[in-house]
Parts: structure tokens; sequence; C-alpha cells
């Protein structure tokens, strides 16, 4: 009887009303349960959750009670998730509720598929492993990953919540070590011993979510990361730079590529190797990597570990900064005293090294003290009488070009350094002396023997000594007023002009800027200062006179542009045709054509219709 009683009382106290809050009583029952449950509370003039507490039980069935009971539980879910403590689970644990509901089959393909014993083996050495290609392999980790959604719900849920909560908490990228302690991620990389294990199980688990990208977690998922990796680079070439974070963010959301600020940093900086800088008036802008690219190759073959072929070298270059030259990555190696040359087109770091720099300088030292007694041009190879393999002869050929008493020539010559100038050179100055003054370049290599045109073209045309002040006129550059100091001068001028800028100009807009110091004047034409840049600066001159910095690479970005815009087309094309499909070229309009004419990669019969080769 007295359990009849305790059926029949309301289900709430009085107090119920002064304790639960207004809004969660006056909440109307439409919003949380099904609609013909509904329709039925209704007739019987329940209308808010306020009202059910207030009616009596043996108003209600089982499985009407039942049902408002899991709604109701639905709604405070989230509320009372925050509160809760979650379960503390060691490494033990998470693996048996990841690899226990599986058979033994798929236990042992997802377990070495996320390395949990050993590091994981790529996609082909899996499928390799199981027998299976490529699509049998991904249909069959897609079956064990729709059997732990089935059979460990509960698991995937909370790492779903506790990955969505670190990535928004860093703004769309994970890193291993920036996972909260106590979370599945955590847990995971602790207990196996490998950082990105934590990382791995919730990309395999979550891939419609994530995506694990150079062992970062990313916020978005594979698709529309590749988007974003497509999309990206031709937002950010090197002549738009620095630009803005907020102006990226919005150009990526016109694309349909909305992107978290935490992860386009990321991409940016790892893909596309752009530096993120805080600028006082632009606020976090994308600017242009400070690594010169000699630093950049000492960082490559640091990453490597050893020496590397100069083709294997480019292709690494390639990869992490989009272009990359033979002929110019051949340059920065020779120049740098951080290399050294150990065999055919094999490059090193020179710290690496330095013992067998040393055990080579007795047989250096010798070989110097011949050529400079003998005389003449010698090949240093006949020199040596140690020939166990060519790393010797390239050792010997990198210490003497650091001996003041001999002249590497090239090709593995050397000579006497006993005259500051070449013979040809000298031969050239005396010449001009002789003339006093400019003369006509054409006519000057007719008269050049036929054995020293090609050398004489070469050192009119690049050496600092001489200067072009009109297109078939040459002089030599101590007939104007550039000594040491004045060169000086004018180079951090221009560098400085052209960092105001977008890092190139018009040589009649430097002119200006130089002309307002005391380094200008009515003898300084335009295309003289172009010139003069050109030989004495890191500086580059298109067509037109446009001078630009050298690591702007702004002549291989235009006809880039351009030839992504000729394959498009799919056929010939004329400048005005590329200039409507990629209108940013507008203001290279009047060196475009000329600048494709160039290009060994694009024909033109007539010098208006363009190609690819």
């Amino acid at each position: 009887m007295t359990r009849t009683r305790r059926a029949t009382k309301a289900l709430p106290t009085p107090a119920a009303d002064r304790l639960l809050p207004a809004a969660l009583l006056a909440l109307p029952l439409a919003k949380v349960l099904a609609a013909d449950l509904t329709a039925r509370l209704t007739a019987a003039s329940l209308l808010t959750v306020g009202d059910l507490l207030h009616t009596r039980q043996q108003q209600l069935d089982d499985a009407t009670a039942t049902a408002i009971r899991d709604a109701l539980d639905r709604v405070l879910q989230d509320g009372l998730r925050q509160f809760a403590e979650p379960a503390t689970l060691d490494f033990a644990t998470v693996r048996a509720h990841l690899l226990g509901p599986l058979d033994d089959d798929g236990r042992a393909l997802l377990g070495e598929a996320l390395g949990f014993d050993a590091p994981p083996p790529t996609r082909p050495e899996l499928a390799r492993h199981h027998g299976v290609e490529l699509r049998e392999l991904d249909n069959r980790l897609d079956r064990q990953r729709d059997r732990l959604r089935e059979r460990a719900g509960a698991l995937l849920s909370r790492l779903r919540e506790e990955v969505t909560r670190e990535l928004a908490a860093f703004d769309g990228v994970l890193h291993p070590f920036q996972a909260a302690k106590g979370t599945l991620l955590q847990v995971l990389t602790a207990g196996g011993n490998d950082q990105e294990l934590g990382l791995r199980v919730a990309a395999f688990c979550l891939p419609g979510d994530v995506h694990l990208h150079d062992g970062v977690l990313c916020g978005l998922p594979p698709r529309r990361f590749r988007q974003l990796l497509r999309t990206l680079p031709a937002l950010v070439p090197q002549h738009r730079l620095p630009l803005p974070l907020d102006v990226l963010l919005a150009e990526l959301h016109q694309h349909g590529v909305d992107t978290p600020r935490g992860l386009l940093q990321h991409v940016l900086r790892r893909e596309l190797h752009v530096a993120i800088e805080l600028d006082a008036g632009l606020g976090e802008v994308a600017a242009a990597d400070p690594l010169r690219p000699a630093a950049r190759l000492v960082e490559i073959l640091r990453e490597h570990g050893g020496p590397m072929p100069l083709a294997d070298l480019r292709f690494a270059y390639r990869e992490r900064f989009r272009f990359a030259g033979e002929a110019t990555l051949r340059r920065h190696l020779q120049r740098s005293d951080a290399f050294v040359h150990l065999g055919a087109d094999l490059w090193s770091l020179r710290c690496w090294h330095q013992h067998e720099l040393a055990a080579v300088m007795p047989i250096v030292d010798r070989i110097a003290r011949q050529i400079a007694t003998t005389g003449g041009r010698q090949h240093v190879a006949d020199l040596l009488r140690e020939r166990d393999d060519d790393r010797t002869e390239h050792l010997v050929l990198d210490r003497l070009g650091a001996d003041p008493r001999v002249r590497l020539l090239g090709r593995g010559d050397a000579c006497a350094a006993t005259h500051n100038r070449s013979r040809v050179m000298e031969q050239l100055l005396q010449d001009f002396r002789r003339a006093a003054g400019d003369v006509v370049l054409g006519r000057f290599l007719e008269n050049q023997p036929a054995a020293n045109r090609r050398l004489v073209e070469r050192l009119l045309r690049h050496n600092r000594l001489f200067v072009q002040p009109a297109p078939d006129r040459i002089d030599t550059l101590s007939n104007y007023p550039f000594n040491a100091e004045r060169m000086r001068r004018l180079l951090q001028l221009v560098t400085q002009e052209l960092q105001d800028r977008a890092g190139y100009a018009p040589a009649s807009a430097l002119k200006a800027a130089v002309d307002r110091s005391d380094l200008g004047g009515d003898w300084l034409t335009p295309e003289l200062l172009a010139d003069v840049l050109r030989r004495n600066g890191p500086f580059e001159v298109l067509p037109g006179l446009l001078v630009a910095h050298q690591d702007l690479a702004l002549a291989q970005n235009v006809v880039r542009q351009a030839r992504q815009a000729m394959r498009d087309a799919g056929g010939p094309v004329t400048v005005d045709d590329v200039l409507r499909a990629r209108p940013e070229l507008a203001e290279f309009a009047d060196c475009l054509g000329e600048l494709l004419g160039r290009d060994p990669l694009v024909q033109t019969p007539d010098g208006t219709w363009f190609t690819l080769a």
C-alpha cells in the first residue's frame, strides 16, 4: 500500500520550482520531443517541461516516460559533460578498446597500419605485405573503421570531442606535444613511445574531420586540405609579398576554401616556406622567406644527413621552394664557403669534411709550389700522384682555390697567380684606354681574335669592370663616378627603394630616387643605371628596364603564370589573351612578349602567337 502511494506521488517536490532555472521549466516540449509524442502531451494540456514535472506518473505510460527521459537526457548531456571528469585510461586499456572489437585479421592489419608495435609502413609496403592491391587495402581499412564505429562508439565519441577541443584551442593545427594531459591523444603518444601515434589514430578514426600532414594534425578533411594546397600557391607569389593574412583568408573564402588561421600559417611555413611576420600597420602578414638560397641548401643537406648529387638537391629545393634552376644552385654552391665539391656533381657541407681537407694539405702545398715554379696552364689531375678516387682530386681543387699562389681556370686547370688579371682582360683594358671612351659593341667584337671572341663577349656583357650605357655601346666603369664607396651607397639606396615598393620598379623611378641624392646627375640615364645595378648588385633587369631584386625571381614567376595561362587555353595565344586570363600580369604587359620569346619552353613563329613547346 505504501508502495502504491509513492507511485501516485507527484514526480517533483514543491522545491523544484525554486531550484530549477525558469528557462528549463519554460522550455517547450516541441523543442525536445518527437512530433507524435508532443501532440499526445499537448492534448493532455502538457506544453512545457515544467508541466511535465508537475504531472503525476500514473498519467504517463512506461513507454512515454522512457521516451521523455531519453529526450531530456540528450538535451542536458552537452551541458553536463563539461562538469564530468573523463575516465582515466592507460595505454593498454585504450589499445584494448580500439583493437578488441576486431577479429584477428582486422586487429593485425589495423595494429600494423597505425604503428602500435613498430613504425607504420607506407601504404604500398603494407599492401605488398598483405598481398593485396592498394584499393583492396583501403577497402579493408574502411571495414575496420566501420566496425570500430559500431563497437567502440563511446571511445570514438570521446576522441572526437577531445580532438575538436584541441584543434579549437590551437586554431586548426595540432602538434603531438600540444595534446592536453589525460586525453586519449596524450595517452597513446606517451604509452606507445611514438609521438605521432595519437595523431595517426585520430586521423584514421575521424577521416571526415581531420587530416594528418607531415606529422601534424590539421583541422580539415583530406579533400579540403588538398584543395587548400592547390589554391594557396597561386595566391602568394613572391611579387605579392608581404600580404596580410586577413586578405589571404578572405581570398581563400572566395575560392570556397575556409581555413583556420593557425592551419593557414602552418601551410605557409611548411609547404610554401613563407615567413609570418607582425607588421605595425597590417597585423600578421605573409612575408618572403628570410633565408638566402645558400642557407636553404644548408638546411636541405643537414636534413638529408650527407652529401647529395646536384640533381637531388635541385629536386629537394624545388619541392620546398617551388622553383630551382640547376645553374643558379650550382652558382650558390660554388660561391659559398659552406659547401665542398666532392665529386661529379656531388656536394656536401664543408664542416663534415674538415679532417679530409686537412689530410690533403701536403698534396695541395706540393702542387701549388710545382705550378708556381713551372708556370703556364697545368691540369691538376696530371700532377696528382695519389689517384685513389676522384674525391681526392676535388678536395685538392677545393683547397687550391683558397691558395694565393694559384689561380683556378676551370675544368680542373690552374696556373700561377702571377698577375691580378688574365692576359685577355689586360688586353681589353688596354684597348679601351686606347679608345679613350665608349666603343660600338658589335664592331669591337668583330675585331677580336676568333679564339677569344666568345670569352670577350661574356666579359663585356657581364664583368663588373665594364658598363653598357646604350644597347650597342660598351665602356669601362672607371670612366664614370662610381668608386667603391659610392657604389656601396648606390646599392643600399636602390635596395631600400625596392623594399619600400613591391620588390621591383622601373629604372626611371629608381633614377629619380638616385637623382635626389648626390649620386645622380644628367649623365646617369635609366639604361646606364639598370646595367650598373645588374652587374654590381643582386638585381635582375627585365625587358623594358624593369629592375627587380634577384631573390624575387620576378621573371620566372611572370613566365610561370603565363605558361599556366597557355596550358589552360590549350592552343596558341597572344599576349593580350594571356593578360585577359591573368589580369595580375597587366603591369608586365610591355615585357611579357619578350620574356616569353626567351623562354625555351615556349615557341613563337612570328613573335605574336605563343604556344608551349
